[in-house]
């Protein structure tokens, strides 16, 4: 059994129902794990000291009744079972006694099986049984008096049995459960009442309605798919790189079962830049089988879906498939397609995109289909297309032979597709075209593969890469063709730091002495010496770019290099603002060629305004090229969403923030892009306006993920989120660990400017709270060097400033921190610093209380609240709240992740004040049993009474 992850919130909803006496239904497709649940459940209730029976339903034997009901008495005591049976008439007893344990009673109630007769060698088996097994014995005739009676008896085992222990019952996959077993269950349950839990699943497709014997009044909880960092985690002792892994997700959709099955096959093949994730034989079978097991009208449906480029319902409806939406339904239910989300169980209407799960599914689709069936459906769908792209597209698939004028058509259809924002449309167009070309159209044939390369790689659609690279490189290019793609291939996401540099050193030696190629490879090795924090390394390269772009007159390439040039200048102290302005000279007015738009002067431009604090500036730059992106290169949308995040969490624009991380998120996993980039984005906006402790949990997984992949940017940015988590937390050892390492990296890298990472001040509060005072005053007289003469540190300066005030307060100096706090209040104010203007009110209540000034204190906090409540900054809502009320606290993450899920449910019953015998109550376990689990609580988190635990957990933070 593999180990449950991602699940805990959904294991706490079942048992809080259950805690109130509701049953419950588990849905989900096929492979998403609710029979781990099942078994989850089963192992905590037996710990419980519950009686836990369980029973599953199969296909095979939904005809034979009664056997899920003999499952299930066959797990309950002997003795009990006599007893009921024995209190029961003796005209019922034995066809009772044969319902429940499928053998009859002796007159005293004891079941006694009789001998086996000999068997007959005259005797012919019966239509059904197989040749030379023994005739089956009749079934037993079920009727309603006997099903009222059955559950009768049942109500009465179950009755006596719950005197001693609480029962749970889990039924796996109920809608194969036999109709009479299904009867005398639900009689018993529903007399029962509260006493007798139960938890059912079933398949997406079947709806408490299919059985109303058995599932009526359920409360149905959905099973999601796993989220990206979930995925991962599951992964992990496979030994996947989370790159792997991330594309395991992608292909799997999150399903736990198929994940686990796609992932064993990568173990001793892993994938490197970008490979296709392998299809096991094994799964392959399942998945073939369930293809032609569907209905004739669906299979049809996702064949023309699987021939589509990107496959909605309308174009599945408009290509003739009326009954698209039902038809996609049944095969979602079938868990064979999601929609562009992964939901499993989305609305399959109007423009809901179609995707197979796993992706490689439609090539088993398709190779299921003979060759002119395709052809002829790649006609069909030529007339259906609304674009000429699309139609051009299926034009080419339904005739493979090489036609100059196809050929031609394909390639503008392609740019057509580019300008549009179809990337991927666009790169599969020139592949096409290329491969539809003569003899005669050699010279065009290798340029429409460079293009179709260059275009594919900035979206990271790593197969339209790799399909026409082996092409690319029997066309003869030419060398700047040649140094285009391989530039092109250091772009791709997920690419290792070893393979990044080995490529780029190829596209060096092809650049031969073209000073405009050579300079190319030049800027590309300086941006790739900046994510990996050597901004020496990244001016040389970028400045011998800029010398030998200007020698070749090239001032758009120039521009990109200057843009190169400033930001390693601004690490390192350099005359950086200069240098973007020539840049921003150069390159005129515009967002930049589409998929390089994060390397442009404009965009560095507004970086260099959100790392000056003009945060109105830097957020009006941010939007308004998010315009111009999001029909884009993935790469570039993704860059710009983030930079919203991060302007928007210092500004205060929660809930934008929350759907800007969303957003993110969706593009990281459309495009496949390395999974640290979007877990920084979701830990910040976490961070602010979400949960904590999943920020410190995605923060933490991003910085372990980006140093795998030797990406020191990424590792720098979500260290310092993972200390801010920790430090909030109430685990001040854990971030200083964390941002000490950021400290040393810059340290080591030379690096000086403090606007960048911004880890000084959330240090010296660290080493505050541990007492290490001398360190703290040592970080922050470093950090006020480092502003000395620099422009644009007034954000800075005040962070410094609430971080100084703690320092002073800790020394008793209360007079000078209330100045440092008031000045750190009105810079923050006048910049548009707002989580920061109510942090340093939350500083100035912690030190109106150092001084007993409780009404000065809480007025603060009150400030604070209202502040942080118009921000829409969840996690600064509920800090405030909780010290304004430390009895409604909600209880702190931190500390329960040391205990068991049940554990930590017990903990927080008693954070809010219940007694023993409630808690039982409400976690559906027994009084001893909760006391065993205070025990063990007690020892974990070292304390002594359910006060102090009480106490320990209402602490903010805790």
């Amino acid at each position: 059994m593999s180990r449950l992850v991602g699940r805990r919130g959904l294991l706490a909803a079942v048992t809080d129902l259950l805690g109130r006496g509701v049953p419950v239904a588990l849905q989900g497709p096929h492979g998403i794990g609710r029979s781990a649940l099942l078994d989850e459940l089963e192992t905590a209730g037996g710990e419980a000291g519950q009686l836990v029976l369980r029973a599953a339903g199969v296909p095979a034997e939904r005809s034979l009744p009664l056997a899920a009901l003999r499952d299930l008495v066959a797990q309950l005591p002997a003795a009990a079972v006599d007893q009921v049976l024995q209190a029961l008439p003796p005209t019922s007893r034995a066809p009772v006694a044969d319902g429940l344990r499928g053998t009859p009673a002796t007159p005293s109630g004891d079941p006694r099986p009789e001998p086996e007769p000999e068997p007959d060698p005259g005797l012919e088996p019966p239509t059904g049984a197989p040749p030379g097994e023994p005739a089956r014995p009749a079934a037993l005739a079920v009727d309603e008096p006997l099903l009222v009676a059955l559950g009768r008896a049942l109500q009465a085992l179950l009755e006596l049995v719950s005197r001693r222990s609480r029962v749970l019952l889990l039924l796996d996959d109920v809608q194969w459960l036999d109709a009479e077993s299904s009867v005398v269950v639900g009689y018993a349950r529903r007399r029962l009442g509260d006493r007798v839990g139960l938890v059912a699943s079933l398949g997406p497709g079947d709806g408490i309605d299919s059985d109303p014997a058995a599932l009526v009044d359920l409360h149905v909880l959905t099973v999601p798919p796993l989220e990206v960092a979930e995925t991962i985690d599951l992964l992990a002792p496979l030994g996947l790189p989370a790159q792997v892994a991330h594309r395991v997700h992608l292909d799997a959709a999150g399903v736990p079962a198929l994940a686990l099955a796609l992932a064993g096959a990568l173990r001793d093949q892993p994938a490197l830049l970008g490979r296709p994730v392998p299809l096991p034989v094994s799964i392959e079978r399942v998945l073939r089988q369930r293809l032609l097991a569907l209905p004739e009208e669906p299979r049809e449906t996702l064949l023309r879906a699987a021939l589509l480029h990107r496959p909605t319902v309308r174009q599945l409806r408009r290509s003739g498939r009326i009954a698209a939406e039902e038809d996609i339904r049944v095969a979602v239910a079938a868990g064979l397609v999601v929609d562009g989300r992964g939901a499993h169980l989305a609305d399959a209407s109007g423009d809901s995109e179609v995707r197979f799960t796993p992706a490689r599914l439609a090539s088993v689709l398709l190779d299921l289909t003979p060759a002119a069936r395709r052809a002829a459906l790649h006609e069909e769908l030529a007339e259906a297309a609304v674009r000429p792209a699309e139609r051009a597209r299926h034009r080419a698939l339904a005739d493979p032979r090489p036609r100059a004028d196809l050929a031609r058509e394909l390639a503008d259809a392609a740019r057509d597709a580019a300008a549009a924002g179809a990337r991927d449309l666009a790169a599969e167009l020139y592949v096409l075209a290329a491969d539809r070309a003569p003899a005669d159209l050699a010279g065009s044939r290798a340029e429409w593969l460079a293009t179709g390369i260059e275009t594919a790689a900035p979206g990271n659609h790593v197969d339209l890469v790799r399909g026409a690279l082996a092409d690319f490189l029997d066309a003869a290019p030419t060398a700047e063709q040649t140094v285009r793609v391989r530039l092109a291939l250091a772009e791709l996401a997920g690419s290792p730091a070893g393979t990044l540099d080995d490529v780029l050193a190829v596209a060096l030696a092809d650049a031969g002495d073209d000073d405009r190629l050579v300079a190319m490879v030049l800027l590309q090795r300086s941006r790739v010496a900046l994510m990996e924090a050597r901004p020496e390394e990244s001016i040389r390269r970028a400045e011998q770019a800029v010398e030998l772009l200007g020698r070749a007159g090239d001032d758009t390439g120039r521009a990109a290099a200057l843009t190169a040039l400033a930001a390693a200048y601004r690490w390192l102290g350099g005359p950086h603002d200069a240098t973007l302005a020539r840049a921003v000279e150069l390159a005129g007015p515009g967002p930049g060629a589409d998929g390089l738009v994060h390397t442009s002067p404009g965009y560095m431009a507004a970086r260099f305004a959100f790392y000056d604090d003009r945060l109105e500036e830097a957020w009006s730059a941010f939007r308004a090229m998010l315009a111009q992106v999001e029909r884009g290169a993935g790469t570039d949308e993704a860059h710009v969403l983030r930079c919203l995040v991060e302007v928007g969490a210092r500004a205060g624009h929660g809930r934008e923030v929350v759907e800007y991380a969303a957003r993110a998120a969706r593009v990281g996993a459309e495009f496949g892009l390395d999974p640290h980039t979007a877990w920084f984005v979701q830990a910040q906006a976490e961070l602010v306006a979400g949960d904590l402790d999943r920020a410190r949990r995605l923060a933490g997984q991003g910085a372990s993920a980006a140093e795998d992949s030797g990406d020191a940017r990424y590792l720098q940015r979500h260290l310092v989120l993972l200390g801010q988590a920790l430090l909030r937390g109430g685990d001040a050892e854990g971030a200083a660990r964390a941002l000490e390492r950021v400290r040393g990296m810059e340290q080591r890298s030379r690096v000086v400017d403090p606007t960048v990472n911004r880890w000084q001040h959330e240090l010296v509060t660290a080493l505050v709270r541990l007492g290490r005072l001398e360190e703290a005053s040592g970080v922050l007289a470093e950090a006020r060097r480092a502003l000395d003469g620099r422009s644009g540190t007034d954000g800075v300066g005040a962070q410094l400033d609430r971080a100084e005030a703690e320092l002073l307060t800790a020394r008793g100096d209360a007079e000078g921190a209330v100045l440092l706090l008031d000045r750190a209040a009105k810079v923050c104010a006048d910049l548009g610093m707002r989580v920061d203007q109510g942090r340093t009110l939350v500083a100035r209540a912690h030190l109106e209380r150092r001084r007993r000034r409780a009404a000065a204190a809480r007025a603060g906090l009150e400030e604070a609240l209202a502040l942080f409540t118009d921000l829409r900054a969840r996690t600064w809502v509920e800090q405030v709240r909780a010290e304004l009320d430390p009895a409604a606290a909600t209880v702190g993450t931190p500390l329960l992740d040391r205990l068991t899920e049940t554990e930590a449910r017990i903990a927080r019953e008693v954070a809010a004040g219940a007694s023993n015998r409630e808690i039982a109550a409400r976690t559906y376990v027994s009084v001893k049993t909760v006391e065993a689990t205070l025990t063990r609580i007690y020892r974990k988190l070292d304390v002594r009474s359910r006060t102090q635990l009480a106490s320990l957990l209402r602490a903010p933070g805790a």
